[in-house]
């Protein structure tokens, strides 16, 4: 993944005038993959972020319905027309070819079978299904976290092909829905206290 990301990142840098747009058009089929990455590195801890998760909860929503259906990112016209300054690139660049190189470390299990269609839709709807979860504004320690290191886990799977992380991915997605049982439990008997 590395060596693509560079090189579409160092074709963006050259442009006078940088939109979210361009870089999304430049790193093709891994920019839904590394929005969604981007927006859950606020919740990569246990304490949770009630307002923030309900948007950038909302943005990975959105690529993991374009994952189940185009294997393209969703953005709106606006967002597309964001422009980042050629410092704030700079900033980015430089924490994506960090990152990618720890990627390329954490992954050793490696097929093909990864970016198979049936693949991306099953990754799409666990997306879907974790960041559904992530923007309730739950005030309960790690409901944040569990849905994105599940988002986390099976888009680095996804970029670098491997089958472990992606596994481990939706693994903690039945998580998730364990989770999501428990908390309408939790609030119905809530609910039933206050009514009797």
């Amino acid at each position: 993944m590395s060596e693509r990301l560079i090189t579409a990142l160092n074709e963006v840098e050259t442009f006078e005038v940088i939109t979210l747009g361009e870089i999304v058009d430049r790193v093709e089929g891994e920019a839904l993959l590394i929005l969604c990455l981007v927006a859950i590195m606020p919740f990569m801890q246990p304490i949770p972020i009630p307002g923030l998760s309900s948007i950038l909860g909302l943005i990975v929503l959105l690529q993991g319905i374009g994952l189940v259906f185009w294997s393209k990112p969703l953005l709106t016209k606006r967002l597309k027309r964001v422009v980042i300054s050629h410092e704030k690139f700079a900033h980015i660049k430089k924490v994506a070819i960090k990152f990618s190189n720890f990627t390329a470390k954490i992954s050793a299990f490696k097929n093909p079978i990864v970016n198979s269609r049936l693949s991306h839709i099953l990754c799409g709807l666990s997306i879907v299904l974790s960041a559904g979860f992530l923007s309730l504004p739950l005030p309960i320690p790690f409901s944040n976290l569990v849905p994105a290191l599940s988002i986390f886990l099976i888009c680095v799977g996804l970029l670098e092909e491997d089958i472990i992380l992606l596994l481990m991915g939706h693994g903690i997605a039945l998580t998730v829905i364990w989770m999501a049982m428990f908390s309408y439990h939790l609030i119905m008997e809530q609910v039933h206290g206050w009514l009797n």
